[in-house]
């Protein structure tokens, strides 16, 4: 840690920018590294922290983040009330709007979740709450959600969700340069074992299960992975319905 630190205090001078020491913190699993000292000044140890609008913590936070995500969906979908709310708006427009305005603030960062049943389904409800405020229909009236989805158009949250994870998956697989988005996700702890009983998901396992332990080595065919997105995204759906 203290290594990559300096790492980045050196790299960011040569290119004319400067580390904040105040703003930056670390975090890690190792409980006896208090403090790291960067030029003489203390760079402070956290359990969580909030960078670019998205939570990081040591422990996985998939569910606090999906939560956090499904209020600025529907905060976004509040500020553009006078295109979803409008009767005369056409719907056509309403979903140009909400593909590219509050899909992708739902899934902001959706390319390092560990999607459980639970968590997709929490997404999937938010959606499609949405889609009836749209359409101005209540829930009282029991309209099944494949009819209204027939009427939006919109793409489907969790769908979006896990392409955008898959492409991603493939483009750390592929890096050759042994930068530290790589070696973060293909690092092992050396010494340590797992908890006993049923263990939380971890992030590579949705993709291990379709592609098996080696679909790193798979993902450096560009085109056969792309192919390959469909039937990931297909099982997971249907076993998340």
């Amino acid at each position: 840690m203290r290594e990559q630190l300096n790492t980045l205090n050196i790299k960011s001078k040569e290119v004319g920018l400067k580390m904040h020491k105040g703003k930056n913190k670390f975090m890690t699993n190792y409980e006896n590294d208090d403090s790291i000292q960067i030029e003489n000044a203390s760079i402070e140890k956290v359990q969580k922290y909030k960078y670019l609008g998205k939570s990081t913590c040591i422990k996985d936070l998939t569910k606090e983040e999906v939560d956090i995500r499904v209020r600025a969906g529907w905060s976004c979908l509040s500020r553009n009330g006078q295109i979803f709310l409008d009767k005369n708006m056409p719907l056509s427009l309403k979903k140009q709007v909400y593909d590219q305005c509050i899909l992708p603030t739902m899934t902001y960062g959706c390319q390092t979740w560990s999607l459980t049943k639970m968590i997709g389904n929490k997404l999937k409800g938010a959606q499609r709450a949405m889609e009836r405020k749209i359409l101005g229909i209540k829930i009282k009236g029991k309209i099944p959600c494949k009819n209204i989805r027939q009427q939006t158009h919109i793409k489907d949250v969790v769908l979006f969700a896990e392409r955008q994870k898959w492409n991603w998956a493939g483009h750390v697989a592929r890096m050759s340069d042994n930068r530290w988005t790589k070696r973060a996700t293909e690092w092992q702890p050396r010494i340590g074992k797992r908890p006993r009983g049923r263990q939380p998901l971890r992030w590579s396992d949705s993709i291990a299960k379709v592609k098996g332990r080696l679909w790193r080595i798979e993902a450096g065919d560009r085109n056969r992975w792309r192919l390959d997105a469909e039937g990931y995204i297909l099982q997971w759906m249907d076993e998340a319905s």
